[in-house]
Order: structure tokens, then C-alpha cells, then sequence
């Protein structure tokens, strides 16, 4: 029977495209988006780790002896390696801030690429990023940039360029490369070491490590290159494995449909050949052979399609990489990487996946016996219920889960509604044996009415097979209501989240100080010179005392001079009044019109609490926490005075360069920034969703395209009545058209409104019910969406229709 397989599959090769197609793009999106995480995270270690690449162990603490660590038996070479953080003025590129880098005395241990020039050899010669700006020779000035002092030789010439292209380690501002003394003089307090150790050969590394923390003081450690350079990676990595897990969801969308459509291909070539299996039957061969012989070929179709998913997705990943990597793009991709586990995931997938997806269509064949399988073919109907158990599970499930997504709503819990929404998709799936064929039906009388008879016969040709029918509906439902629910998402988040930041960040900018470090008066009265800049306020704050109540962090403001920079309504403190949000007047145990007394360290005063809004600071008249505390000033409020957000942006930037003069080591926070790096987000979500749409709908017409050759066989004779009693070719090609018209239209409007639905819900559950605006819903999107269904499934029918209308009367009844 292995033998017969074989043969089966190469003489029916032509019929397994479909099947092939499906296996390949849902392999393909999973290898290509594993790769491109692996390629990913492997260029990062690559290029912000690499100065560990030729390193065995890594030392650092505040008392290790480099000549001690050069001492130790099986040490070849020792680098000490100094960063920090620098001001660096040009006359090319004026004043910019970036890191000062050591390099190496041992060329053993140096990981810089030298582009051009030569190695500084001493202090007062450096080297720079190739892409800085600088020119070769030219004078620049280096000072610490979290000090107000100079260093006490600042100049140095530039020797030489390091080529950082494609490296994570040109992000973060202007690089600077000098010896380690230099860097340690430049960089003063804000100077980072740790040493970086090879070994002779003598000895493992890990024997290496053991000998070094031996020979290091207490309170030093040493580590690993490898546990070092994943240390180094993983800070730069950040939310990477967030976006590889949301792609990944993706992938696992394209496999379910991918199934389905496998799982329709395979009914389609077993109902072509129902009559060589009872043959096969009938001269002696058993259902277990036929079914075996049926795994057989779902085998060879699954490793074939997989090989070729496999290889697509590398060539995916490998092209996205080389684009990447030649327009320059922050994340670097300029490695690739294939791990055995992306093969191997990719293969078991592929194989797994058609293997399932054969196995009900091969059960199916082998139901009849030989003597009823070997007579004309036709559609056998559905039984007149569908099972109860799946009805009665999928009404539990619908219902469940729009009370979750309520819930999830109403107490904007996120994992409530998401497991909602998953729910009443788990629901409507089990349903669409019910849902879809009454769509379908009331949808074809409305056809009838409009294009006549040939809409009346493919309305009742739609819903002949409902399993099926609502199978293949389901295919492209799924991908459609993925796409609906991310883009009403996206859409509804984008009108939202403006409104969410002005209540968590009520200001244009936020000047914070960086620990208990105070920030200067001077810093408020040079950003108020800005042009652009509205209004200032200070912000200082103290450690208070509620007497019975615990310990407060007050901040102090001027209640007139702070709500000139307010961008919306929080409540503001009049003399002799503590305004707490809600969180915190639960926490303390206090309602609004409580009296409490509130001592600092200069003394006691009675304030009156009043309620606030949703997340703002504890806040107190300013004149207030001066009598009691003695406060600091911990930030500025600021409110710009700017017409687009390129002015803003400007103006932020300029406040930040006066901060980092003023106040080294302050924080700045944009709005405008901010909103423009999640509208980035977002839209590149949007083209995620994109990418998504166009894979579902191409395995999805797959789909719909062998439902209707499946249905041109099983109407085979029906269609050569039609033609004798005076169809014409045209008329069955139109039947079959509308027909998949139908199907997909009615799969897509469902999905739309699913989306809709979920992708308000989503974003309520976030922002609230009265933050969702239904004018952001993306209706034109909407409308797009489900046309683009629909012509899917016309182009489907293009083929199967063809075909039908090809047979002659004569030969379809006589079969």
C-alpha cells in the first residue's frame, strides 16, 4: 500500500497545489518570524556585545588590581574597560552629549573596527564614530557631562574613525574612543570599569573564572563572556520577545486556517478518487490499508510543503534582514541566524499540521462501504441536527464569554475582556454550522429577487453541505475578524490614548530631577526664556507625616503659577488643603472634608483633604510645605506655546540640551514626543495587520477555491441537467460565482463585525467605555475589509467555474 501511496501522489501531484500553497505561507510566516527574532537577538550580541567575543571572563568591583588579575595562572591578556557619560563640543557638530568608550593597550582584546587613522596611543588622541561628523585631525573639547568642573585636559584630537555601521552600538549619542586613563579623567564620577580577562589555552574557561574570583577582593565579582554578554544583550533586547510572541500568535492564526484549508483539499481529492478507493476495497484491500495509504500521501504532501515553507521563510527573514540592514534601521539584522529549533519547528508544524487536517476526510472515505462508494457520486446531506453536545458547548461559550468581556469592560480589566473575546470567538466558531447557512440562505433570497434563478440555485448550492460550507466561511472569518478587531483597535487606541496621557501626564513637559538631586532655580527661569514656552512651574516636594496614617511623599505647588501649564483639570490645592486621588485616599484610610495633621521636618500644619482625579500627585499649597519641610525642587511643569508638533519637538529638544547644561542627569519628558513614538507603534502594527490580512485571505481563497471544485464534482450530474434543460455555460460559471460571492461576503461581514465589536471592547477594557469614541472606528477600513473578502472569494470561483461550464451535458449525465 506504501507503494500505491507513492504512486497515487505522483499521478494526482497536480491536485496537492492547494494543499502545498497552505502548508507553505503558514510554515514560512512561522520560520520567518522565528529567524527574524533569532537574527534579531544574534546581532545584537553580535554588535553591542562584542567586545566580549574574543574575551573568556569578565571581572568588575571598586578594589580589583589589574596587575593581580594579570598574575593569575592561564591569563594571556587583561583590558581594564571605562565608559561614561560625556559632553563633547566640535566646531563641526557643536555641543552633543555620548559615551566615552576605552580601547584596549592589547590588540588581543580590542573589538573596535578601526575604519581609518590609527590607535590612540596616549592622552589628547581619540577616536570617533565614522558617522559622527567630525573630521579626521579636527579638535574636539570632552568634559563630564554630570559635572559642572572641567577636566583638567578637556582637548583631544581626532586620530582615527570606528566603523559602528549596522551596531547596536552607535544608538545612544556621540561615541568617543580614547586609553583608559583618558576615559577614566573625561568621565569622573559617572565612570563605569570592569575588566575583561582571555585566557593562554591552559585552562577552560569556566577553570579560568574559578581561578580569577580566587584572586579578586571581597565585594567583586566575575562572570562568564557568555553570562556577560547575555547581561549586556538583554538590556538592549527590551520588549523584542514581546513582539517575536504577538507574531507568533499571528503564525498560529495562519496554521489554524491553513488546517482548515488542508482539511477541504483533502475532502476534495478523496471525493474525486471515492470510486478507485472502493475499487481498492472491493479487490480486497481493508479501510485500515486505504486509511494508511491516505496518511501515506498526507505525509509526503506535509514534508514537501514543509521543506519548501522552511526555505521560504528563511529567504523572508533574509531579504527583511538586507533591507533592514541597508536602510539602517536601530534594530541591527545584519546576522542571520537559524537555529535547529526554527527548522524543527518549522518541519513539525507543516507535518503535524497536514496530518491532523487529512485525518477526518480520510475516516470519511473509507465510512462507506465498496458497493455504495463505487455509485455516481453525490452531496450527501447533513444530519438533520447538529450534535448537540457541540451546539449546547457553543452557546456556553458565546455566552460566557460576552459576560467576561462585559466584565472585563465595566472594571477595565484587559485579561478579562481578551479571554471574553477568545471565548465568544470559541463560541461563534462552534456555531457556524448554525450561523453561517441561514446567513447564506437569507442572503440568497435576497440574490434571488435581484439576479433571478441563478442567485435562487447558488444560495441553495451554498448551503447544501452546511459543515463545509461553513468550514470554508470559517477559514476566511477568522483572518478577517483577527484583522477587523486589530484595526478597530489600533484606530480607537489612537483617539484614546491622547486623552489617557493628558490625565497621567497633564503637562507638554515634565523636567524631573534624578534621585534626591535638587533642581537649580536657574534651570526654570532659562526654559521660560525658551521661544515657545507658555508657562513654568516648579514642583518641590518633602517627606511628610500624616499623624495616623503613615508617610507621604507632598509635593508643593503655586495654585495660580500651575494652572497656567495644566493641559486639563486636576485638582489644585488652595492654602490649607492636601488633595490625594482616590488610590491614595483609600490607602490612608481618608475621605474628601477629613482633617489631618501633616508634619515635616520643621514642624506640624492642618490641612483639609479634597479628592482628586485618577493618578495625579499628592499635592499641597507650596507655601504650605515650605512652613513645615524644607522641600527640594524635584521638577518643572511646562506648557508650550506651539502650533504643530514639529515646533513642539523642537522646543522639547531644546529644553532637553538646557537641562543636561543646568541640571546633568534630569530627566525630560515630551508629550509630543511620546505621542509620536506610540503613533510609530501603532502604525507599524497597522502594516503588521496588513501582512496578516493578505496571509489569511491567500490561504482562505485556497479554501473557498476547493470547496467549489468539490462542489462541481458532487453536482456533477446536476449541473449537466441545468445544461440540458438550458443553462448555459455562462449561467453555470455565474452560479458558481455568486455562489462563492456568498460565502465569503456573508464570512467576511461576519468577521467584520466580530472585530468591531471586540475592537471597541479591547480598547474600553483599557481606556473605559466613555474614553472610545465610535467616530475613530475605521469604517472605511471596515468596508475595504470586507470587499476585499468578498472579491477573494470571486477570484476563487474563477477557476472551479471554468471548469463546470467545460463539461457537456452529454458526458455529466452519463457519469
Amino acid at each position: 500500500m506504501r507503494a500505491l501511496a507513492f504512486a497515487q501522489a505522483r499521478a494526482h501531484a497536480g491536485r496537492y497545489v492547494a494543499s502545498i500553497l497552505a502548508v507553505v505561507i503558514a510554515v514560512g510566516y512561522i520560520v520567518a518570524t522565528l529567524t527574524l527574532s533569532s537574527t534579531v537577538t544574534a546581532s545584537v550580541r553580535t554588535s553591542l556585545a562584542a567586545q566580549y567575543n574574543t574575551t573568556d571572563a569578565v571581572a568588575s568591583g571598586p578594589d580589583v588590581n589589574l596587575g593581580a588579575l594579570r598574575s593569575v595562572p592561564g591569563v594571556s591578556a587583561v583590558a581594564e574597560d571605562v565608559a561614561g557619560y560625556v559632553r563633547v563640543d566640535s566646531a563641526e557638530q557643536g555641543v552633543s552629549y555620548g559615551d566615552v568608550l576605552s580601547v584596549s593597550d592589547s590588540p588581543q582584546l580590542r573589538w573596535q573596527s578601526l575604519a581609518q587613522g590609527e590607535w590612540p596611543t596616549s592622552p589628547g588622541q581619540v577616536l570617533v564614530s565614522a558617522d559622527s561628523g567630525i573630521s579626521l585631525g579636527a579638535e574636539i573639547i570632552v568634559t563630564a557631562a554630570n559635572s559642572g568642573e572641567s577636566a583638567a585636559d578637556p582637548s583631544a584630537r581626532v586620530v582615527g574613525f570606528v566603523d559602528l555601521s549596522g551596531s547596536a552600538q552607535r544608538l545612544g549619542g556621540t561615541k568617543v574612543f580614547a586609553t583608559p586613563e583618558q576615559a577614566a579623567t573625561w568621565a569622573r564620577d559617572s565612570a563605569t570599569r570592569e575588566f575583561r580577562i582571555v585566557g593562554d589555552g591552559s585552562v577552560t574557561p569556566d577553570q579560568l573564572v574559578e581561578r580569577v574570583a580566587h584572586a579578586l577582593p571581597a565585594g567583586s565579582t566575575v562572570v562568564s563572556a557568555e553570562s556577560a554578554t547575555d547581561a549586556a544583550a538583554a538590556e538592549y533586547l527590551g520588549g523584542t520577545d514581546i513582539l517575536s510572541t504577538v507574531l507568533l500568535a499571528f503564525g498560529a492564526v495562519a496554521v489554524v486556517v491553513a488546517a482548515l484549508v488542508i482539511a477541504n483539499t483533502f475532502a476534495v481529492l478523496l471525493a474525486a478518487r471515492t470510486q478507485e478507493l472502493a475499487l481498492l476495497r472491493c479487490v480486497g484491500a481493508t479501510a485500515t490499508q486505504v486509511r494508511r495509504s491516505i496518511r501515506t500521501e498526507a505525509a509526503a504532501v506535509g514534508v514537501i510543503a514543509s521543506i519548501l515553507g522552511v526555505g521560504l521563510g528563511i529567504g523572508l527573514a533574509a531579504t527583511i534582514g538586507a533591507v533592514a540592514t541597508a536602510a539602517d534601521v536601530p534594530v541591527p539584522l545584519s546576522t542571520l541566524t537559524v537555529t535547529p529549533v526554527t527548522l524543527l519547528v518549522g518541519l513539525v508544524v507543516g507535518i503535524v499540521m497536514t496530518m491532523v487536517a487529512a485525518s477526518a476526510p480520510g475516516r470519511a472515505a473509507t465510512r462507506l462501504s465498496p458497493l455504495a462508494a463505487l455509485v455516481p457520486m453525490e452531496s450527501k446531506p447533513e444530519h438533520v441536527a447538529a450534535s448537540v453536545i457541540r451546539v449546547a458547548f457553543g452557546i456556553v461559550a458565546l455566552l460566557g464569554g460576552i459576560a467576561a468581556t462585559v466584565m472585563g469592560v465595566i472594571g477595565q480589566q484587559v485579561m478579562v475582556a481578551t479571554v471574553g473575546g477568545l471565548l465568544s470567538f470559541v463560541g461563534i466558531a462552534a456555531l457556524a454550522g448554525r450561523i453561517v447557512p441561514a446567513l447564506i440562505t437569507a442572503a440568497g433570497g435576497v440574490l434571488g429577487r435581484m439576479i433571478g434563478s441563478v442567485g435562487e440555485l447558488a444560495a441553495g448550492n451554498a448551503g447544501r453541505n452546511p459543515r463545509r460550507t461553513s468550514a470554508t466561511a470559517l477559514a476566511l472569518l477568522i483572518g478577517v475578524a483577527l484583522t477587523s478587531t486589530m484595526a478597530v483597535g489600533i484606530a480607537t487606541v489612537k483617539d484614546a490614548a491622547p486623552v489617557a496621557m493628558d490625565n497621567q501626564f497633564p503637562v507638554d513637559v515634565m523636567v524631573s530631577s534624578s534621585g534626591s538631586a535638587s533642581l537649580p532655580e536657574a534651570l526654570g527661569t532659562d526654559i521660560g526664556a525658551i521661544a515657545g514656552v507658555r508657562a513654568v512651574s516648579g514642583l518641590v516636594n518633602a517627606d511628610l507625616m500624616l499623624d495616623g496614617h503613615g508617610s507621604l511623599q507632598g509635593y508643593g505647588v503655586d495654585a495660580a503659577q500651575v494652572k497656567d501649564v495644566l493641559r486639563t483639570d486636576i485638582s489644585v490645592p488652595a492654602p490649607g488643603q492636601l488633595v490625594l486621588s482616590p488610590a491614595d485616599l483609600t490607602d490612608y484610610g481618608l475621605g474628601g472634608g477629613d482633617t489631618v495633621t501633616v508634619r515635616g521636618d520643621r514642624g506640624p500644619f492642618t490641612v483639609s483633604v479634597i479628592e482628586g482625579v485618577k493618578g495625579q500627585p499628592a499635592l499641597v499649597d507650596r507655601a504650605d510645605l515650605a512652613a513645615a519641610s524644607t522641600p527640594t525642587v524635584d521638577g518643572y511643569w511646562v506648557r508650550l506655546g506651539t502650533s504643530t508638533d514639529e515646533e513642539a519637538l523642537a522646543v522639547t529638544d531644546r529644553i532637553t540640551e538646557i537641562a543636561r547644561q543646568i541640571a546633568p542627569g534630569s530627566d525630560v519628558q515630551g508629550m509630543t514626543e511620546m505621542r509620536s513614538a506610540i503613533d510609530s507603534i501603532l502604525d507599524t502594527m497597522l502594516m503588521v495587520v496588513a501582512g496578516l490580512l493578505s496571509v489569511a485571505i491567500l490561504i482562505a481563497l485556497i479554501g473557498v477555491g476547493n470547496t467549489l471544485a468539490l462542489s462541481v464534482l458532487e453536482r456533477r450530474r446536476e449541473s449537466g441537467l441545468l445544461r440540458a434543460l438550458g443553462l448555459t455555460r455562462k449561467g453555470i460559471r455565474a452560479m458558481l460565482i455568486w455562489e462563492a460571492l456568498l460565502v465569503a461576503g456573508v464570512a467576511s461581514v461576519i468577521g467584520v463585525v466580530f472585530g468591531l465589536v471586540f475592537g471597541v471592547a479591547g480598547t474600553a477594557s483599557v481606556f473605559g467605555l466613555g474614553d472610545v469614541s465610535l467616530g475613530a472606528v475605521p469604517w472605511a477600513q471596515l468596508v475595504a475589509i470586507t470587499l476585499i473578502g468578498g472579491v477573494a472569494g470571486v477570484i476563487a470561483s474563477l477557476l472551479p467555474a471554468r471548469r463546470a461550464g467545460m463539461v457537456s451535458p452529454v458526458s455529466a449525465l452519463s457519469s
